[in-house]
């Protein structure tokens, strides 16, 4: 069964922050997840590029706060 977009940004996030029991939600975001910060966030963003085969734009990378963020990005990039 192939993993959900949400559970494959879970283990993004996991590698990067280093924390291997960090669970996502759509809230999680830079104000309440530990060390998520402005070099994780380029991190999660490269990783999450490479993982889905997508590019963000500008705009999208400018307003990325959270995992909905994220995910709304990878959706208008036709991801699922």
């Amino acid at each position: 069964m192939p993993l959900s977009t949400l559970h494959r940004l879970e283990i993004i996030f996991r590698e990067v922050l280093d924390n291997r029991s960090l669970e996502l939600t759509e809230a999680s975001s830079v104000f309440n997840v530990p060390n998520w910060d402005s070099v994780a966030t380029v991190q999660i963003v490269l990783a999450t590029e490479s993982e889905f085969g997508i590019r963000f734009t500008t705009d999208e990378l400018a307003g990325i706060k959270s995992v909905a963020d994220i995910l709304q990005g990878l959706k208008s990039h036709s991801v699922s």
